[in-house]
């Protein structure tokens, strides 16, 4: 069995839904749950939630207090809140152990437990009430039965040195005592028989008090301390005298003289922190029948990624032995563990990421499982999200944002370098079945149109001619059929399969013989029918290509933003920074060239004099100085990453000519703010940081 469902109301901040639903509804799965998510996402309270309606193998007291009790944005608790945990998965010895409660899923096709805690404040007392069953009839679960519902639970932010060492609060001592080996037996008559250590207990005391008696090695001691009662302490004819004993004897009391320890000498935190963990598995282990379940908070506590990695591979060899609820902040546990064990906690919302709850096909599992690594990961705890394709990208969209006085890291925004079009599978962690809200996510892609003079460096592509679609050709098309949906296709076709593949996709109802009729589509598109390619036609293919993009992407929370010509660096080309991005690509060139030459300040506003030069005031960046400024990076002589990185430099006013210089900077500032082919950038930036879903309160 295990735990598929929790449902609360009123609970901390989840307060009742609509119509009394729950202010929150998790779904479990067997095996392995990872609760992931922002400080104050709800995490702790999740686990808490059940803990304290399942109670813990340790034993450990559980108080309520006033702040479990939802509180309004006014300041009004409620009096009361409930906690519902359901069960599934039951299998015959399950069914047997809690036959009084068991219910039926809606299907009827199975059973289901289902538990429930109540809690209320009544004249300054908190009354929690438990009870099991069908809704409406449910009853009081004995004890028995109940034990069998109990939880082991890893502490977040654990003290392992205290926990581990001997005392009266030692964690060792309460784990050993749940342990079966130390559990209370009887003898043939029903009386409880001694465990094996406290009858060797026994024996030691006896030989220590000995050693301290008369006769004993250590009578010297007793004798000593005696004289001075008796001679200056006690009052003439007091009998009593002081004996050195070893005290206690009871089990528990010996379990709290133990320490678990890995080495002579004291180890570290991390070391200390696996020792404890140890412990807690043995007495999860050493579970027999009822319910098997871990809640684990903060698994990375004290734990370099090593070994936080070794512990979660272990965990997931287990899962489909026992089921266990992790929470963490790491990026490292995110980046490796299956996505489909993933539940997203934003704001009061739970996202389950697994298959039942996204839109995401097996081959995106598979692909983001691949390539999700800990920098990407740091997307499920980020308030908003930016998604860029490239180092470039991920280099310059900060330095912008601070420009723009929206500095990433204020507003919780974090950027994602996807890498290429892997966007399309990563945007899909996003869309969820039920519609519901994930975050604010701006993707930043290249529309990928190159410019005409591109084809013009490249004639036998520029001189390709191109189907398109229009007054005469589109005429003499509809007359061969009307079944098809004309407005929805691309205008421009580079092949006669492509446009048969767009004819198939866009076909209606009432279309004839499907081979015959494309074939007598194809037709038309006679030789002299192909056009060569030109500006009108270029911008036809953007305006489609960014339709297309569009629709396959957006939606309320999703928005990808596009440039107007071709690429980040070609429009950062054509806009007012054109000059920056050319002093950039030289400095790039300098360095990645193998000049062996520092780039320095002096060197920086050298460049820049000379591109100043090539490049005067007043100068405009046509077409052709924009494609001559682009070639190096779309040439692939110069890095992008490199370029990028001294640009960013420039533009965040580090590196010269813009260091210690007042006037560019301003001009920089202006530029970006109304500059139309950098306006995309600039408006995926504030969409990631003032979309109302990124500054709706959580």
């Amino acid at each position: 069995m295990y735990l598929s469902k929790l449902r609360l109301w009123n609970f901390r901040k989840y307060c009742d839904g609509d119509g009394n639903k729950p202010g929150v509804e998790v779904h479990f799965h067997e095996g392995l749950n990872v609760l992931i998510g922002e400080n104050d996402s709800g995490k702790t309270a999740i686990i808490d939630a059940i803990r304290y309606v399942l109670r813990t193998q340790s034993g450990e007291y559980i108080q309520f207090d006033d702040k479990d009790f939802y509180q309004d944005e006014h300041g009004n608790r409620k009096d009361e809140f409930k906690i519902e945990c359901v069960f599934d998965g039951l299998n015959e010895q399950d069914s047997g152990l809690f036959w009084e409660w068991l219910s039926w899923n809606e299907d009827k096709t199975r059973y289901l437990l289902k538990v429930w805690l109540y809690v209320k404040r009544k004249d300054n007392v908190i009354l929690p009430k438990f009870s099991a069953g069908i809704e409406g009839q449910s009853e009081r679960m004995d004890s028995e039965a109940r034990d069998l519902l109990k939880v082991v639970y890893f502490k977040p932010l654990r003290d392992a040195l205290t926990d581990m060492t001997h005392g009266y609060k030692s964690r060792l001592a309460q784990i050993l005592g749940a342990h079966e080996l130390f559990k209370t037996r009887k003898d043939e008559q029903g009386n409880n028989k001694k465990h094996k250590l406290e009858t060797d207990y026994e024996d030691l005391k006896r030989e220590i008090e000995n050693f301290f008696k008369e006769g004993g090695n250590g009578e010297i001691i007793t004798e000593e301390i005696n004289n001075f009662l008796h001679t200056h302490f006690l009052l003439n004819g007091d009998p009593r005298h002081a004996q050195i004993k070893l005290t206690g004897g009871e089990l528990s009391e010996i379990l709290r003289l133990l320490d678990l320890i890995m080495e002579g000498n004291k180890s570290g935190l991390g070391s200390l922190n696996l020792l404890c963990i140890a412990a807690e598995m043995l007495l999860f282990n050493n579970q027999q029948k009822g319910l098997k379940l871990a809640l684990v908070e903060e698994l990375e506590a004290h734990l370099h990624p090593q070994y936080q990695l070794r512990l979660i591979d272990y965990i997931s060899s287990q899962q489909k032995k026992e089921q266990f609820i992790l929470t963490t902040h790491s990026i490292t546990l995110a980046s490796k563990i299956r996505l489909e064990n993933l539940i997203v906690l934003k704001g009061n919302e739970v996202f389950p990421m697994s298959k039942e709850y996204t839109m995401m096909k097996p081959a995106d599992y598979k692909f983001l499982e691949r390539f999700l690594d800990a920098t990407k990961s740091n997307l499920f705890f980020a308030k908003g999200l930016i998604m860029v394709e490239g180092d470039a990208e991920n280099l310059l969209i900060p330095a912008i944002a601070d420009i723009i006085d929206k500095p990433l890291n204020k507003y919780g925004v974090s950027i994602v370098n996807v890498g290429s079009t892997a966007y399309k599978r990563y945007v899909n962690i996003f869309k969820r079945r039920d519609n519901k809200s994930f975050g604010t996510v701006a993707v930043i892609s290249d529309l990928d149109v190159r410019a005409l003079e591109y084809y013009d460096d490249n004639s036998s592509d520029r001189k390709t001619p191109k189907y398109w679609l229009k007054d005469a050709v589109l005429a003499e098309l509809k007359a061969v059929t009307e079944e098809v949906n004309y407005d929805s296709m691309a205008s421009v076709f580079s092949s006669l399969s492509a446009f048969e593949k767009n004819v198939r996709a866009n076909k209606t109802a009432g279309f004839g013989p499907i081979g015959e009729t494309i074939n007598r589509l194809k037709a038309v598109l006679t030789e002299e029918k192909k056009m060569p390619l030109n500006e009108d036609m270029l911008s036809i293919i953007r305006n489609e290509k960014v339709e297309c993009i569009e629709h396959e992407t957006n939606n309320e929370q999703i928005k990808i933003f596009l440039p107007k010509d071709w690429t980040l660096e070609y429009d950062i080309a054509g806009s007012g920074l054109f000059r920056l991005l050319a002093a950039a690509i030289r400095a790039a060139n300098i360095e990645e060239n193998g000049h062996e030459q520092e780039i320095t300040d002096e060197i920086l506003l050298d460049i820049w004099n000379k591109v100043k030069d090539d490049y005067p005031d007043g100068t405009s960046p046509t077409r052709k100085i924009s494609y001559q400024i682009f070639a190096p990076l779309n040439e692939g002589t110069i890095s992008k990453a490199i370029t990028a990185q001294y640009l960013a430099g420039m533009i965040v006013g580090d590196l010269p000519p813009v260091k210690d210089n007042d006037v560019i900077k301003a001009e920089i500032k202006r530029i970006i703010n109304t500059d139309e082919k950098l306006k995309y950038l600039k408006d995926a930036i504030e969409y990631a940081t003032d979309h109302p879903n990124h500054i709706k309160k959580y």
